[in-house]
């Protein structure tokens, strides 16, 4: 677990899903909206100082609708991060179950990575 004192360029890296849970919680906390959180790790799993909500969005993603922000995280961390890697969370109150809207959102990026060179790991946090 990280210590919630420490700076973000201070916490231990994250190498493993677990570790990642576990920053998800630290940073996100418990669900009170309907958005989606971009964490940015440099190539030795250190994140950057950086914590992006995107809120404003449809229950459920269109095919391709993360196109546009894909390109952009890309080109983000081939100039601040090269070989970095994102972490994204869904944030939504609710059940922790798996709801279709909740799959579809985990399709979403995972299609986008595999038309590029990044490894799609989905991390689910209960």
């Amino acid at each position: 677990m990280t210590s919630s004192s420490l700076s973000i360029e201070d916490q231990p890296p994250v190498t493993s899903r677990e570790e990642a849970r576990e920053r998800v919680a630290d940073l996100v906390g418990h669900a009170i909206s309907h958005q989606l959180w971009l964490m940015l790790f440099d190539a030795d799993g250190r994140q950057l100082p950086v914590l992006i909500p995107v809120g404003g969005l449809p229950l459920r993603p269109e095919p391709g609708d993360g196109a546009g922000m894909a390109a952009t995280l890309t080109a983000v961390l081939a100039d601040f991060a090269p070989g970095g890697s994102i972490v994204l969370t869904l944030e939504r109150p609710g059940s922790a179950e798996l709801t279709a809207p909740d799959q579809a959102w985990a399709r979403e990026p995972e299609s986008l990575v595999r038309k590029g060179p990044a490894d799609p790991r989905p991390v689910r946090r209960p």
